[in-house]
């Protein structure tokens, strides 16, 4: 994957490599604007963009037939065929790293990388983030929508018990849970509370936001009579977690 990225970034425009360089985060982890790319070099949103497009363009010709890209692509496309064909970005990077016997799992940069490269080739499809979800993967247009279904029903579900949730989804699309909780992932929504219960963010036992809150959990989780001194310690420990 490194040597198939410097094979990409042998770009002869030093402009439109810095361009590059900073609108995928392939040194910095930090993304840049095209705003902010577009003031550094006097240029348009707009011109920064088509900049952007043309190089990507570019860099796919000459690297499309190199062997190593045929070998990322199966790699990443097989890949996410085992995870019912979509993945949440950064789940989707340290699991490739780790396959790979890579050290940096963790990393941003390395998670940049692979989008970068899934851009130049225009597949697999790669959703960038929004206010709503993070970024994802996907090779089929049906799954994605499916994904972004079953988040938005739980986001909508009235009683909040992930449980009857879940046994509401598996009825209606017939999906493995493992399947269903790795769609929910893409979603910013989507957590998991102080004492392990899964569901949206505005749920309570998911993410109490006062002390009231969090005493009420406590108590619930606890189901027998507490000290008050109890009560404030667990409240205290839930913090800090």
């Amino acid at each position: 994957i490194d040597s198939l990225v410097n094979k990409a970034l042998e770009i002869e425009d030093k402009r439109a490599k810095n361009i590059i360089l900073n609108r995928f985060g392939l040194k910095s982890p930090k993304r840049r604007t095209l705003a902010s790319l577009g003031e550094e070099y006097s240029l348009t949103r707009e011109r920064v963009r088509q900049i952007e497009a043309a190089t990507l363009k570019t860099v796919k010709e000459r690297i499309k037939d190199e062997k190593h890209s045929l070998a990322f692509l199966e790699l990443v496309e097989s890949y996410l065929e085992t995870v019912a064909k979509l993945r949440r970005s950064d789940m989707l990077a340290k699991d490739i790293a780790i396959m790979a016997g890579r050290t940096d799992a963790d990393s941003p940069i390395f998670e940049n990388k692979l989008n970068f490269l899934a851009r130049v080739f225009d597949r697999p499809y790669v959703v960038d983030a929004n206010q709503e979800t993070h970024t994802f993967w996907h090779i089929d247009d049906g799954v994605r929508k499916t994904a972004l279904k079953l988040v938005e029903k739980l986001l909508k579900t009235k009683e909040h018990n992930f449980e009857k949730y879940l046994e509401s989804i598996i009825a209606e699309h017939k999906l493995p849970e493992s399947t269903i909780l790795n769609y929910l992932s893409i979603s910013k929504r989507f957590g998991v509370g102080p004492y392990g219960h899964m569901g949206a963010d505005h749920w309570l036992h998911v993410n109490p936001k006062t002390v009231r809150d969090r005493a009420y959990l406590v108590l619930k989780q606890a189901d027998t009579p507490m000290h008050f001194r109890e009560i404030a310690d667990s409240v205290n420990e839930m913090s800090d977690r």
